[in-house]
């Protein structure tokens, strides 16, 4: 019998890129090769590896911003590849990515408060019109952002942007939050806060997948952790095993030892010096 605590799976999953090498032919490169995945309601599920290693392909694929070859994807008892367009629009309310780039999703000539109003319109249409404003306040109240309402979206720094992004994510009442790389290019106090923040916004019925480089965030904020290497998840494992050293994987050994994780005081993180760089496979 299924458990009736996953929210999503996705099984065997597989996605292959056509790869245009400078003079070399063009040759198929397997993103996603066969993934199997589960994501619990509630909980915070990390996904680590190195650049191109499939991390984004896989979280854009389960939420079905990229088609996949082949493979499953159930979200909440839904089978999302067999969705209608206007089916998936609804459906997408409850499955929300925050982007690695924020201020593509933000339009800058508008204020804060114009782009909450605009999201809640759209994901909300049956809110009462005296309902909208409150929303947002209450909204971005939750990210601590209501003193910004007025400001235009070019001038907020890095950290604000991505807390407006999750602010006008809170107003779909999402279940699943997908966020790539959610505090990459901050510095060391606003990338805090924003793990704090994500802890916070966090419910028990409301779970997060996690796309980083950073070990430091992933042992701050991840109930489980999943390793990819080359389009394959090769380790699962609970976060307190990872702070304790007892990966199995010679590949998540190396990951450990490149990061030069202090496990008695999880604050320096990097993987490697490429946090913050784009997947290859996207």
């Amino acid at each position: 019998m299924p458990d009736k605590r996953i929210l999503m799976s996705g099984r065997g999953l597989r996605r292959t890129f056509r790869s245009r090498g400078f003079g070399r032919p063009e040759a198929d490169v397997v993103a996603l090769d066969g993934v199997d995945i589960d994501i619990y309601r509630g909980e915070i599920l990390a996904l680590i590896g190195e650049s191109g290693s499939g991390k984004t392909t896989l979280g854009k694929a389960l939420l079905r911003l990229m088609e996949l070859d082949s493979g499953t994807v159930n979200f909440d008892g839904q089978d999302l590849l067999a969705l209608t367009a206007k089916e998936l629009l609804v459906a997408r309310r409850h499955f929300q990515m925050v982007f690695q780039n924020q201020s593509a999703n933000l339009h800058p000539s508008m204020t804060v408060m114009q782009m909450m109003l605009e999201s809640i319109k759209l994901h909300r249409p049956d809110l009462a019109p005296a309902k909208v404003e409150p929303l947002a306040i209450q909204l971005l109240e939750r990210v601590s952002l209501v003193g910004k309402a007025n400001q235009n979206t070019l001038s907020l720094s890095g950290g604000e942007k991505r807390r407006v992004g999750l602010a006008r994510i809170l107003a779909t009442q999402p279940k699943l939050i997908v966020a790539d790389e959610p505090t990459s290019g901050l510095d060391a106090a606003i990338k805090l806060g924003t793990i704090e923040l994500l802890k916070k916004l966090k419910s028990e019925e409301m779970a997060y997948l996690v796309i980083s480089h950073d070990l430091g965030l992933v042992q701050r904020i991840a109930d489980r952790v999943l390793v990819m290497l080359n389009g394959q998840i090769i380790e699962e494992l609970s976060t307190a095993v990872l702070s304790a050293g007892g990966a199995t994987h010679p590949y998540t050994q190396q990951l450990l030892a490149a990061s030069n994780l202090d496990r008695m005081a999880p604050r320096r993180s990097r993987v490697s010096s490429e946090t913050g760089a784009s997947e290859v496979h996207q």
